[in-house]
């Protein structure tokens, strides 16, 4: 057979080989049924059982799969719980029985595909996935309607790699078999559900592979290098017995990374670089505290409302950042502020239909017309940080006027919380989210007015480049290794060190081995990565000179294309780190 490569995109490290299994979702099987006026009645108890039947049985699975997969996990289950408390989807799958005459399957069904289609056509990742949970609660209810359990159509008895379409929450059940050696679908993206059900279980996983279930057949064999995106189906001896050699390299590699977590993240020459976790939700915080990090860069706090139908109390708010920062604690936590609108929308607080919601009315410009929400929000920080070390982090600042207003309303709520009689803490560090070319080129004004930076790569390299990265046909131009990023990079931690504040950086670059050395050499004071990424970043560190980062920094700002720049830091940095997982990524 003839070696066939695939690329998609890599969601979950690991390289595994071995055969294809072909997995397929049983699709409920019912028919249309025409209801007598008198049968409604009893239609529609039959599906309020089976929406209570559901949400029991969503609540049982968050239970049982939290132990095994982590809080972050379950929680998608809690989400789809949250559905079946929306009366809108229950009340319109109601109206559709009572008006159509139609059994409550079938009605499930209609209504279940409209707002599917409806959230498929959304620019909006996170707002996609929604579809994904609407097709799961859809199916859920069918099943339960029809007295049926859920499951694939063949049994997972051997060792092989799972072959999809594309992975339901629901699956997770299946994923949890240790048969699995690693998962590759047609469809999804790094924020996909599956991209988050496999990290959680330490999966290799590549997703967004568009035809590798026409291509791969059952009992192929296939290579999947979920470091670099890329599969092999039927690879030939040499590919094979390459492929081996790296898995054998990347396990040891993964071995010398056993303990680094007690270690600091310092340069050889004794060099210091603060190296935090990123956190979307609370529960998160007390897997995060043990990854060896120096506190939390970014607390993304607007994931709040995930598990609530309404805007979070100033109660509810300080107990979810008491639970942070009693994890974290001695180290600090960096909260910043709601970053609502964008592709980020609560049924509480409609927000306008934008042509381009990313650069619309979003993040600070909704809080600073909104003021109770941020109010809430800076009294609800103020009181926590009474417990702990705690700074705030104010996103999307185009400028001066907009941090100096902020800085105001500060002090608007500690003369509220004194003159109320209520302990919390003043002089509370005020960052500023470095995100917009605006802000950049006015760096060295906002540095008099902020306590410390946080450059948040992704949005700033969008609106640098002008690339919607969530748009595919435009997703190659996005590059944070793009030479105009670099001096802007360079520019803000300039106005930083000139001022005298700290500098941090918060985008996915900050996770990106290939950007650390020169990071460091920019002299950022702070990077702020997804857990997962802290040990392998650590490592970096703490295997470079201070003096040899800086000329490496050096030397890179002299590239004037990103095509050179990539592949100056491609040849550096892959023969200063010979044995980087990033090298097990190239073709054979």
């Amino acid at each position: 057979m003839t070696e066939q490569i695939l690329n998609g995109v890599p969601v979950a490290p690991g390289i595994a080989i071995g055969d294809v299994f072909i997995y397929r979702h049983d699709k409920p099987q019912f028919r249309r049924i025409k209801l007598e006026p008198k049968q409604i009645a009893s239609e529609l108890k039959r599906l309020e059982y089976c929406v209570r039947d559901s949400k029991r049985q969503l609540k049982s699975l968050r239970k049982g799969i939290e132990d095994q997969a982590g809080e972050t996990v379950a929680l998608i289950f809690e989400a789809q719980a949250a559905i079946l408390d929306d009366s809108m989807y229950i009340d319109e799958i109601k109206g559709v029985i009572a008006r159509e005459k139609i059994n409550a399957e079938y009605a499930t069904q209609i209504v279940s595909k409209r707002i599917q289609e409806q959230f498929e056509k959304l620019d909006s990742l996170s707002l996609k996935q929604k579809a994904h949970d609407i097709q799961d609660v859809g199916n859920r209810l069918i099943r339960c309607l029809l007295g049926s359990d859920h499951g694939a159509l063949e049994k997972f008895d051997n060792p092989a790699i799972l072959v999809a379409d594309d992975l339901l929450p629901s699956d997770i059940i299946h994923l949890l078999n240790e048969n699995i050696l690693a998962v590759v679908t047609d469809f999804g993206g790094a924020a996909s559900h599956t991209a988050i059900l496999t990290r959680a279980l330490n999966v290799p996983a590549i997703v967004g592979l568009n035809g590798v279930t026409r291509s791969a057949k059952k009992a192929d064999q296939i290579i999947v290098n979920g470091n670099s995106g890329k599969v092999f189906i039927n690879p030939n001896e040499s590919t094979l017995q390459s492929y081996r050699k790296k898995q054998e390299r990347y396990q040891n590699y993964k071995s010398t990374l056993s303990g680094i977590e007690k270690l600091p993240a310092e340069t050889v020459d004794g060099h210091r670089i603060s190296l935090c976790a990123n956190l979307e939700l609370p529960q998160e915080a007390a897997t995060i505290g043990s990854s060896g990090n120096d506190g939390i860069g970014l607390f993304r706090t607007e994931f709040l409302f995930l598990t609530r139908k309404r805007l979070p109390t100033e109660e509810e708010q300080i107990e979810d950042y008491n639970k942070v920062i009693a994890e974290i604690s001695p180290n600090p936590v960096t909260i910043r502020t709601f970053d609502l609108g964008g592709d980020k929308i609560f049924t509480e607080m409609p927000l306008p239909v934008e042509a381009n919601p990313f650069m619309g009315w979003r993040a600070i410009r909704v809080t600073l017309d909104q003021k109770k929400i941020m109010i809430t929000q800076l009294r609800a920080i103020l009181r926590a940080a009474v417990s702990g070390k705690v700074r705030i982090l104010i996103p999307f600042i185009s400028g001066v006027h907009g941090f100096r207003r902020v800085r105001s309303i500060i002090e608007e709520v500690e003369r509220e919380l004194e003159k109320e009689g209520i302990e919390f803490v003043t002089d509370v560090p005020v960052g500023a989210m470095i995100e917009l070319p605006s802000a950049v080129m006015m760096a060295d004004e906002l540095a008099k007015e902020a306590d410390f930076f946080s450059i948040g790569t992704n949005d700033l390299t969008q609106f640098t480049l002008a690339v919607d990265r969530g748009n595919e046909a435009v997703r190659k131009f996005f590059q944070p290794l793009h030479p105009a990023m670099i001096r802007m990079y360079d520019t803000t931690i300039k106005a930083a060190k000139k001022s005298g504040i700290e500098v941090g950086m918060c985008g996915e670059l900050a996770a990106n081995p290939l950007a650390t050395m020169l990071l460091v050499g920019l002299g950022l004071d702070e990077m702020s990565v997804s857990p997962v990424a802290i040990p392998e970043i650590k490592k970096l560190i703490r295997s470079m000179t201070f003096s040899e980062a800086e000329q490496f920094a050096t030397q890179a700002k002299e590239h004037v294309t990103d095509d050179g720049l990539i592949d100056f830091c491609l040849d550096k940095v892959k023969r200063r780190f010979a044995d980087l997982p990033i090298w097990f990524n190239e073709d054979v």
